[in-house]
């Protein structure tokens, strides 16, 4: 599909390049990497220079051209010529002609390639003065020193072309797409091209053509994973050029692992390689803490190379890097467990069990459900028993995948677990029947029968249940009877965490807002240390009732924060923010239905300016998320507050 794709987000630089054109200067050197929009921009100046009453010229340097005595001129080359000096003069002459009273705009897109003979001409146009002159020239690349003598000679401005922004990427996007886009496809995209115009209209046109990028219910969404098309692929791969092993190691390291400390990469690769990666322009260095980061140049050449790459290759690779994280100093962090588990899954390693297990959790804590459900299987395939199906049912639980939720809890023999572990069971089967599943009356029923057969000191998670349903239900008096015997600093963290949200909310409906407000804040030093209830934090900073501000608008900006430090906030669940009650349970089933991301909730960290651009995409994903659900919107979108 052939899209028309406008100049957008250059407004700024179009006046830096008028600006340098209407001084008394040369003109202007337009620097930026390979398809970023050097090019465009100047096509778009000339063209508007034009309608001014410019006479524009345009020529292009080009490799193929370099062995050809004045390739880049050959349109303004007069016949006749019996030497040199008569062909320069001529095409000078044809270059700069033009009607009295108007200025001549010459522009050359690669500067860099011209041959000798063209960069003479230029340079003599540039020293006369005959003409005004645009140069673009490639990031990276040698410049010859002849072509560097004409911004020498002359007195030229120097305009850095950045890649697009996000908001520039997504404006343009819904401008070629004829309508509004995801903002999830837009940061997708965004974030796999970095801005680059071109890398982005290839890829676009790609997926538009095979169906992944479609048009859904008033939004233009991005399905499944790309597939890079062949010219693209090729462009970068050109752009990389042939790489010696040792330097493809490199890459593909970083590819598989990014990113790695540069002592830790030397360690796992050879040194003098990553040396000469760095001098190609293929991977960044960038200083974080006492270290130094390494990781590819370019989301697409790891994208490239991960698909080029022998998959036995990269299974080594990615357990080398897995081997290395396990002996740095932060090898026992939690993020570093999750990087090493996930690197595990696909290596050539042998499955470490409790590093599985303690990764699946971590995952969780780092909202990243998706994938806390992949390590947890795989903990399940090495024999962990029972914890990564805990791990696994909650985090399915939470993505609002109750069915799948429930068929993992009945994988549990609940025979083989202790008193407190099969009380564990019952509380958390019964929560996601109540919630994900939105059937109240089979909670209860699980949760009776677990209160038949617990004895007293594994009593707690019974009770914290009946205090959530009673809540639920809208039973408030019964709910507080049931958490007398509780205290929130001694239960599970994710129970704790649970309870301090109903009882906050209870108090808070009841005016009760000092005794609500201490609730709160013991809930969320609980929700704070728990790998399994980070969710919580946002449902208890929420709660409705509480006063806005202060500690409570600290947490909120913690728990966001906290959250999106994971891998896709997006798929957090909670009730639905649109629903009166806070997903509490009328006529027998919870309002809303199935679970809806809980990150609809960060409509209000939007208005206390917490999280900026990142909250009006996580939104827009929640709103439409509902919209799928439901096949209507719950509400105008306009209702949260903002515009996308």
């Amino acid at each position: 599909m052939r899209l028309s794709w406008p100049l957008i987000g250059r407004s700024e630089q179009m006046r830096s390049i008028e600006a340098a054109l209407s001084s008394d200067g040369s003109g202007i050197v337009v620097w930026g990497e390979a398809g970023v929009g050097k090019s465009r921009l100047a096509r778009e100046a000339i063209a508007a220079g034009a309608s001014r009453g410019w006479e524009p010229r345009w020529a292009v340097g080009a490799s193929s051209g370099q062995a050809v005595p004045l390739g880049a001129f050959t349109a303004w080359t007069t016949s006749g010529a019996t030497d040199t000096v008569q062909l320069v003069r001529g095409v000078i002459e044809s270059l700069t002609a033009a009607p009295p009273g108007m200025t001549v705009v010459v522009a050359v897109d690669d500067a860099h390639l011209l041959d000798d003979l063209s960069t003479f001409v230029l340079h003599q146009i540039v020293q006369r003065g005959a003409a005004k002159v645009i140069l673009t020239v490639l990031d990276g690349e040698p410049i010859p020193a002849a072509v560097q003598e004409i911004w020498k000679v002359g007195r030229f401005d120097r305009l850095d072309l950045p890649p697009l922004t996000l908001d520039e990427t997504t404006s343009l996007l819904s401008t070629a797409l004829g309508g509004s886009v995801d903002p999830d496809a837009a940061l997708r995209l965004w974030q796999l091209t970095r801005g680059n115009a071109l890398y982005l209209r290839t890829i676009v046109e790609q997926e538009i053509a095979d169906g992944r990028i479609v048009a859904q219910r008033g939004y233009w969404r991005w399905i499944g994973d790309p597939v890079m098309p062949h010219g693209l692929v090729a462009l970068i791969e050109a752009r990389i050029g042939a790489l010696p092993a040792g330097v493809s190691d490199v890459v593909d390291v970083l590819a598989v692992g990014e990113p790695i400390e540069l002592a830790a990469l030397r360690r796992i690769t050879d040194p003098a390689a990553v040396e000469e990666a760095d001098i190609r322009g293929l991977i960044t260095l960038q200083p974080v803490g006492t270290g130094v980061q390494v990781r590819v140049a370019h989301p697409l050449y790891g994208q490239i190379r991960r698909r080029r790459a022998a998959p036995t290759k990269l299974r080594r690779l990615r357990g080398l890097v897995a081997a290395e994280l396990a002996r740095a100093d932060d090898g026992d962090d939690v993020r570093t467990a999750v990087r090493r588990a996930t690197l595990t899954l696909d290596s050539d390693l042998a499955p470490d069990v409790d590093l599985l297990v303690r990764a699946a959790h971590g995952a969780v804590w780092l909202a990243d459900l998706p994938l806390a459900d992949r390590i947890a299987e795989a903990a399940v395939r090495a024999g962990a028993g029972a914890e990564p199906n805990f791990v696994r049912a909650h985090a399915l639980s939470w993505l609002g995948r109750g069915e799948e939720a429930d068929a993992v809890f009945a994988q549990i023999n609940a025979e083989e677990l202790t008193d407190r572990d099969r009380a564990r069971f019952a509380f958390l089967r019964a929560s996601n029947m109540l919630w994900a599943l939105g059937d109240p009356a089979r909670a209860k029923d699980v949760i009776d029968e677990a209160s038949r057969v617990t004895p007293q000191d594994a009593r707690s998670y019974v009770d914290a249940f009946l205090t959530v349903y009673w809540f639920a239900t809208d039973q408030p008096e019964a709910a507080v009877q049931a958490s007398h015997d509780l205290a929130i600093d001694d239960l599970p963290p994710v129970v704790g965490a649970e309870i301090a949200w109903v009882l906050a909310t209870i108090a808070a409906d009841a005016g009760r807002t000092a005794e609500a407000v201490a609730i709160a804040e013991s809930g969320y030093v609980v929700a704070t240390r728990s790998f399994d209830a980070p969710h919580m934090r946002f449902n208890i900073a929420d709660a409705p009732g509480l006063p806005v501000g202060g500690t409570q608008h600290r947490q909120w900006g913690d728990a966001q924060r906290q959250v999106l430090g994971g891998q896709d906030v997006g798929y957090l669940a909670g009730p639905l923010p649109t629903d009166p009650g806070g997903g509490q349970i009328a006529d027998g089933r919870p309002r809303g239905g199935a679970h809806v991301p809980a990150v609809c909730r960060l409509q209000f960290a939007c208005a206390f300016e917490v999280l900026g651009d990142e909250c009006r995409i996580v939104v827009h994903r929640c709103w439409v998320t509902i919209v799928d659900r439901r096949g209507k919107p719950p509400v105008p979108l306009g209702a949260f507050g903002f515009e996308l």
